[in-house]
């Protein structure tokens, strides 16, 4: 005979422990959400430590490109954010000192950046490496 689902716990009468395990599920995501934001947050204020707001909206269009690109090539860039943020930071920092933006911004917008990256893209070698892993 099987006991029924719905059967509570004799040591939880009230479902404080489930109750408390919901919430610690939900604090865990939300330090892992303050993570991500704090990181962009850092990678944005560094571009603006050099520059004015023009260069703040140029830093986020280079750093939304280059997730993009990486979804183009079947690359996760929150999940790799959470993993490797060191990695995901040299990726932006490259990404916002390359002087090929017209056309990395051309080739994606055209479909055809998952092909042609390699001939212009200072993360070539390593989008190629996190492909590989």
């Amino acid at each position: 005979m099987s006991t029924p689902a719905c059967k509570s716990d004799p040591f939880d009468a009230f479902g404080i422990a489930a109750t408390m395990e919901g919430w610690r599920c939900m604090l865990k995501v939300a330090r892992e959400l303050r993570d991500v934001d704090a990181e962009m947050m850092d990678t944005l204020l560094d571009a603006h430590a050099s520059g004015g707001m023009a260069q703040d909206r140029d830093a986020a269009d280079k750093v939304r490109s280059l997730a993009t690109l990486m979804c183009g090539l079947h690359l996760e860039p929150e999940a790799l954010r959470r993993s490797r943020p060191e990695i995901v930071r040299e990726l932006e920092a490259a990404c916002l000192g390359c002087a090929e933006r017209a056309r990395c911004t051309r080739e994606l917008r055209g479909g055809t950046a998952a092909d042609t990256y390699p001939e212009f893209c200072p993360n070539a070698a390593r989008l190629d490496g996190l492909r590989e892993a």
